[in-house]
């Protein structure tokens, strides 16, 4: 299900839609997202026991990820006809 585009843009122009209900700034909103399959969780070292994201641990795990979205052109919103 993470590779489904129709999902991903689902999932980006809610996103959106939250990013201005709560007025953030064109700098605050997502450019890119990337869906994972597997989620964030202390067991698989993402997470520190209070929860709170391993930043060093995620950064290498996810490089390609992120490279690949620093790569790729802003996502385009299609307009609903």
């Amino acid at each position: 299900m993470v590779d489904n585009e129709d999902l991903r843009m689902a999932i980006y122009q809610d996103l959106l839609k939250l990013a201005s209900e709560n007025k953030l700034n064109s700098l605050e909103k997502p450019k890119q997202i990337t869906l994972l399959s597997e989620p964030f969780t202390v067991e698989n070292d993402l997470l520190t026991p209070t929860l709170k994201l391993k930043r060093n641990v995620a950064k290498i795990r996810f490089e390609s990820e992120i490279k690949k979205m620093y790569e790729s052109p802003v996502i385009e919103v299609k307009k609903k006809e």
